[in-house]
């Protein structure tokens, strides 16, 4: 993070005053100081540190009992065997944990089973879209995870219709198609650049969605869309932040379809020489596409981002090239910096949502943190003429909360980015059980830790009053959305003995609870439907750890807690699907699930916990599920699986549950 800037106040007594046990006024540089004619030395950040509680003591605890464990398993074990172990295991750190560390919330002691955390790490699904022979994965990470993992499935005229179509608007269906000649000047083009609805839309994306997706460096992207050219503006990316903005708007939706197609025509044409805003376009079109149930096309752009960010050399500070200085402006160089972050945070976000491999790694890349730049002369005229009139220079201020909750965000998507590559990697059958808890300890004790760095513009907990930046709000939900993620068990195994009393599903009802709170604080001033894609995720994770909970507690919909915890996610999901229409499928297999009678979770396939695990459904569902998806891929088949079947079934199988019913004890 940054230092604290000169002039302002801070929090605790400077160097010199504390050594000579005299009193400071704590300002930067302090009053003594100044008088003395020395330097004014803080130490730290200049804030008040907050004690280290028992939360990550325990943290830490359990990360040694995992190695403890691991220790035991190599002393036994052969020395092929202990080769293979070895090489599994990290050998350093993440660099994102050289942060201080500070308190985060308390978890139980209770060590992780090796076994679940296996099984775990090997769950992941493959389907096959209707009309279509190509196949979709989707990780153990997975928005989906709800509803690719249930006994519950919709009838085709149920479905969610905005879901499925992939038609083009009424006045779209005019357009002509991709053209390497198209301007905005263009009679294809239904709206110019400064059009009064391109505008508006563009205000709505900038007071809505801007902080959330800080690709753009707002006031010098203002600046050249004032004049019309630019390095940081395009007509493209102009097209590409109306399409979000546009869904901020009510009835609005065909507004943003036709930006996105203007955008999209613009793209294709400028592809073979492509500028940073054509990178920038892409990634926010990537965000939209998915967010309206175009997931394939949305990953491609998004995957196209990627791959120019490194064509661009992003992943490499400017500051580290020997001619870096020569025509580059400091303003370029944080501009190139705020750019690589946003979309290495994008990478992050998509790999979590659809639970697949991240384009970009950290070991790749040595980009230095982000800093605030100074306002443009003219800024104050740009934010009364395109964003809000009558507004004040610092209502819109990329204050210190806003661009830290970037810097700390790109610090928890390291970590996310260990959790993906290193746990959920889904690509080796025979992982050690023991090595895999003893990584997911690893990444625990990182989270933990990122929670605890926070500094206090940053920090929020359930005793945090006053009105908190929107985007510390939804920090903190992605935080604890990564936690359930790590530590929720399969739902094969959710029979096991002791599983409902396990530490990891206790981190997952703490994180829970969190989430829930979350959400009540940022509704009393701020719309759930402003929130980023990666809400989604959050709200499908949420609802899936209430089933969790309510089948473990044998408790019926109607009791209390479980109701109220599902009225307030559903009550968002309602909310957020008017702009992520995505949000409408899981939705619906959420009420289908609160709905039906019978909630069967899917049969564990193999005993072996070293296998992606898939549906096993009754012929019935399976039928209607089929005239959805024309073909369900649940068990991915390797090497492992065939060597099973011809073993024949082993009795250790477990068989069909009731959701409904307690969970049965040993037979």
């Amino acid at each position: 993070m940054e230092e604290t800037p000169m002039g302002e106040s801070i929090k605790i007594s400077c160097e010199r005053c504390r050594r000579r046990k005299i009193k400071c006024d704590r300002k930067r540089p302090c009053s003594r100081c100044v008088k003395a004619g020395t330097e004014c030395i803080l130490s730290g950040s200049g804030e008040k540190q907050r004690p280290i509680s028992k939360g990550y003591v325990q943290a830490l605890e359990g990360q040694v009992a995992s190695l403890e464990l691991l220790i035991r398993r190599l002393a036994v074990a052969d020395s092929a065997e202990r080769d293979d172990m070895l090489s599994e295991i990290a050998l350093s750190p993440p660099a994102s944990l050289d942060i201080p560390h500070k308190p985060p919330t308390d978890h139980p002691k209770s060590n992780t089973d090796p076994k679940v955390v296996a099984a775990q790490v090997r769950s992941g699904q493959l389907r096959r879209p209707r009309s279509s022979h190509a196949t979709q994965f989707f990780g153990g990470t997975s928005a989906f995870h709800i509803h690719l993992s249930q006994d519950v499935s919709l009838s085709p005229e149920e479905m969610t219709p905005h879901i499925e179509s992939s038609s083009t608007p009424l006045m779209m269906s005019n357009m002509q198609e991709t053209s390497n000649t198209s301007s905005p000047r263009d009679p294809s083009f239904v709206y110019a650049p400064h059009d009064e609805t391109s505008q508006a839309c563009m205000a709505a994306y900038f007071q809505y969605q801007y902080q959330f997706h800080m690709l753009i460096y707002r006031e010098y992207f203002l600046r050249d869309y004032d004049v019309g050219s630019g390095r940081y503006y395009s007509d493209a990316l102009l097209f590409a932040i109306c399409s979000l903005g546009a869904m901020q708007l009510d009835d609005s939706r065909s507004v943003s379809d036709i930006f996105a197609h203007q955008a999209q025509q613009l793209i294709y044409g400028a592809l073979d020489s492509p500028e940073l805003t054509i990178l920038q376009a892409l990634a926010l079109l990537g965000y939209r596409e998915i967010g309206v149930g175009h997931t394939s096309k949305g990953w491609l752009f998004a995957g196209m981002a990627f791959r120019l960010a490194h064509e661009m050399g992003l992943h490499l500070d400017p500051n580290n090239w020997d001619a870096s200085t020569e025509g580059t402006s400091n303003r370029d160089t944080e501009i190139l910096r705020r750019v690589y972050w946003a979309i290495f945070i994008a990478d992050k976000q998509l790999s979590l949502y659809f639970g697949r491999p991240p384009a970009l790694h950290p070991s790749e890349s040595d980009v230095r943190n982000t800093i605030r730049l100074q306002y443009p002369p003219d800024w104050e005229g740009l934010l009364d003429t395109y964003i809000c009139k009558g507004a004040s220079a610092t209502e819109f201020e990329d204050g210190v909360a806003l661009v830290g909750s970037f810097i700390y965000q790109a610090e928890l998507c390291k970590i996310a980015h260990l959790m993906i590559t290193d746990l959920f990697e889904n690509r080796r059958g025979n992982v050690d059980a023991t090595v895999a808890a003893a990584r997911s300890r690893q990444i625990h004790v990182s989270l933990t830790k990122w929670l605890s760095s926070l500094p206090g513009t940053l920090h929020w907990n359930q005793w945090t009053v006053g009105v908190v930046q929107p985007s510390v709000l939804r920090m903190h939900m992605l935080f604890h959305t990564i936690m359930i993620i790590l530590h929720r068990p399969p739902s094969h195994m959710y029979e096991k003995q002791g599983i409902a009393e396990s530490e990891d599903v206790e981190i997952c009802y703490e994180s829970l609870q969190a989430i829930l709170r979350l959400m009540r604080t940022y509704s009393r001033h701020y719309r759930f439907r402003s929130l980023p894609l990666d809400f989604v995720q959050t709200l499908s994770t949420a609802a899936g750890t209430i089933m969790m909970k309510r089948f473990f507690q044998c408790a019926s919909w109607e009791d209390s807690d479980i109701a109220r915890s599902l009225s307030t996610v559903i009550d968002a999901m309602e909310e957020v699907q008017h702009t992520w229409p995505c949000m409408g499928e899981i939705k619906d297999y959420v009420v289908r699930a609160r709905n039906a009678q019978v909630v069967m979770p899917p049969e564990d396939p193999l005993i072996g916990p070293d296998l992606m695990n898939g549906l096993e459904l009754g012929h019935s569902v399976t039928a209607e599920l089929m005239a959805q998806w024309g073909e369900e891929l649940g068990t991915l088949v390797t090497d492992e699986f065939l060597s099973m079947q011809l073993q024949g079934t082993e009795p250790g199988v477990m068989t069909p549950f009731d959701f409904n019913q307690a969970p049965l004890g040993p037979q």
